[in-house]
Parts: structure tokens; sequence; C-alpha cells
């Protein structure tokens, strides 16, 4: 394994709830390292999609550090923090959250648009990325015109489409039969081995688990390994 991509230390988050504040995650340490692939599993009001959050610089940490390639990301400005999500994190949901108006090909080349990437380089990545998950066909489709699978891995390109240094992937497995479930999990795998990333996955299908370095589990706000 490689350098550290991610370090979390001692985080955690509370919810306000009226005049009382409940605490979601407690005291979460972890570290993710180039080339490892991890699963947090655990029951549905554990943490998992908060910590996801959390990682991903979408809701801060009540105590706590969180560094990605090294950065602290609570430090940051409003603007550097927009800049690390469109460079350095993947983001694959449950639902492929699709935009209904654009084409695949419009899908991919608005994440390029937003990181700020040279379009040339922006065709260049989407069209490997599109011929690698199969979707090279599907170039002028949009999501109304696709089955689930495809958009789903649709959202998988979009995730890997800034070449980011870390994954999330929030059960991507969820809307999908095992085979094709695998697939796509099976994808992510080969991302992370490939190209050096990180990357952490959200399930509830144990079925994918033989997949991943490590596997972890969230229940009651608590993180351990499984």
């Amino acid at each position: 394994m490689g350098k550290s991509i991610l370090e979390i230390k001692d985080v955690s988050k509370d919810f306000g709830d009226g005049s009382s504040t409940i605490r979601v995650l407690k005291n979460i340490n972890l570290t993710v390292k180039q080339g490892e692939f991890i699963a947090i599993v655990g029951p549905s009001g554990s943490g998992k999609s908060t910590l996801l959050s959390v990682i991903g610089a979408l809701l801060s940490p009540t105590e706590g550090e969180i560094m990605i390639d090294h950065e602290v990301i609570q430090l940051q400005s409003k603007k550097r923090l927009s800049q690390l999500r469109a460079k350095k994190i993947g983001f694959i949901f449950q639902a492929a959250n699709l935009i209904p108006y654009l084409n695949v090909s419009s899908q991919l080349k608005l994440v390029n648009q937003i990181a700020n990437n040279s379009k040339g380089t922006g065709e260049k990545r989407a069209q490997e990325l599109l011929s690698r998950l199969d979707l090279h066909q599907r170039v002028n489709n949009f999501p109304s015109e696709l089955s689930g699978g495809e958009k789903q891995r649709v959202a998988i390109a979009r995730a890997f489409m800034n070449d980011p240094s870390i994954i999330l992937a929030d059960e991507p497995t969820a809307s999908l039969d095992s085979v094709r479930g695998r697939k796509v999990v099976e994808m992510i795998s080969q991302e992370v081995k490939s190209r050096n990333k990180a990357a952490i996955m959200v399930t509830h299908d144990e079925r994918m688990l033989d997949l991943c370095d490590k596997v972890y589990v969230m229940k009651d706000g608590c993180l351990s390994q499984g």
C-alpha cells in the first residue's frame, strides 16, 4: 500500500434536535491508503451515510480532523472546499442522480467544466471511460432512455471523470440485480487498484465484501474493523 489518501482523527458529529443534541458519529478514526478499497457495513441509522458526507466535505465535523491528500479539509475556505470536492472526491450515490436534460456525454463534460479542466483532456477522458464502461453506444442518449444498470455506470463514469484521489460510494448496488451490482463494485475495485486511488463503500450487500480489502462495522455512531 502507498501513502495515506484519507486520514480521519477523532471525528464526532452532532445534530441538534430541538433543545437537545444527538451525537451521530463518535470518535471515528480511520486511515485509507492508495490502492485500498474498504467497505463499511451496519444497520440503517448507524451513521454510515453521515460519515461519507463528512468525509466528502458536504458536512463539517463537530470535533476532530479530516485530511485528504494531507490537506485538513475543515481549514479550507468555501472556494477551496468546492475545488476539493470537484477535483479530489468522486461520489457514487444509491440513485444515479443524473441530470434529466443532459445526454450521457454532457453529464461527464459538465463535471469537467466545474473542475475547470481543459476541454480536450475532458473529452478524451470521457471517451475512455464510456468505452471502458461499455457505454460508447449511449453517448447521445438521455437518462430516460437508459436502463438502471446503464444509469449507474454513467454515475460511475462521472465519479471517475476528474481522476479523484478518493471515491465515496453510498449503497451503489442498491438499485441493481446481483450480477450488475457485482460488476459495478468490480469497476470501483479496478479503478482503485489500477490507478492508485482509495475508495470507501457503504453497503448492505454482503455478497460484495470479498472485493474489498477491509471491512468496517458501524454501530451507534462508532466504527470498528470487522
